[in-house]
């Protein structure tokens, strides 16, 4: 089907471009293998194929074809193709899945070794994955809709698997760093400078840098320039907004700062990159 309206939705900040949050569509040939996992709670469901994980003490764990994990993946972590592979992955949104306390209720501590339970995916789960692979394919990658979809991925969970499978299932999930992910990601939207962002948090600047490096791999003025960088693209790409209205929007000072900054990142100025459309 034909998904109207591409460019408005990509000018949109609810747009999840490539930001590594909400359901993304892989595939992997078999022995290929992955590595640049962050370290914030992710499903796999695998369509098609089969994968392997193999965690950073070596233990090995196993997704078929129609089966589905949820794991934290540590430095060292290895994804592996065990034949040619497509697979639906969640950087789960928020603090977690949302499940009603009158049906489940899991502590918010609970141990895990990084990779939890693997179980066959229901008619009901299957049918969320293939849906969502139709709106992946077609580039509707709203956050507003990815929320709306994991968290009826909640309720499927809940109400489809025995409490005991579905604990051990989720408890990956519920691991202190994605708080602290998705904090992040939600201010990060106002461009904010580091120091903002560790008082924002409630944590001192050196505490902040460090925690955000582990759990994001690269420094966080890297990640503030990228992701600003992204947007300033994006609305230059895809909307006919004044080069002022954008430089006033991404929080820069003046629009020769953003012209330079546009320079150094990409080597042309504004008004060139509008020019390859």
């Amino acid at each position: 089907m034909q998904f109207h309206y591409l460019n408005r939705h990509k000018s949109c900040p609810q747009y999840i471009g490539d930001r590594p949050i909400g359901f993304v569509l892989f595939s992997e040939k078999k022995g290929e293998t992955v590595h640049d996992f962050l370290r914030i709670p992710l499903l796999l469901f695998v369509v098609s194929g089969k994968l392997k994980i193999i965690s950073n003490t070596k233990q090995e764990t196993v997704i078929a074809d129609n089966q589905m994990v949820a794991a934290i993946c540590e430095d060292g972590y290895t994804l592996e193709a065990m034949a040619d592979t497509l697979c639906l992955r969640l950087y789960v949104m928020g603090d977690g899945l949302n499940f009603c306390h009158r049906i489940v209720s899991f502590p918010k501590d609970m141990e895990s070794d990084g990779t939890g339970k693997v179980l066959t995916m229901v008619p009901e789960v299957k049918t969320i994955v293939r849906q969502m692979v139709g709106y992946i394919t077609d580039g509707v990658l709203c956050c507003d809709i990815h929320a709306l979809k994991q968290q009826e991925l909640a309720a499927v969970l809940q109400g489809y698997y025995k409490t005991d499978d579905l604990r051990d299932f989720v408890a990956p999930i519920y691991d202190p760093h994605i708080q602290f992910y998705n904090e992040v990601q939600k201010i990060g939207k106002e461009y904010p400078t580091v120091s903002e962002m560790a008082e924002h948090l409630n944590m001192s600047y050196s505490s902040f840098v460090r925690h955000f490096r582990k759990v994001f791999k690269e420094n966080p003025q890297e990640w503030i320039a990228e992701n600003r960088l992204r947007r300033m693209l994006e609305q230059l790409r895809n909307t006919p907004r004044t080069e002022q209205d954008i430089a006033n929007e991404l929080g820069f000072s003046s629009l020769q700062i953003m012209r330079a900054f546009c320079k150094t990142k990409v080597g042309k100025t504004p008004s060139q990159i509008r020019q390859e459309k």
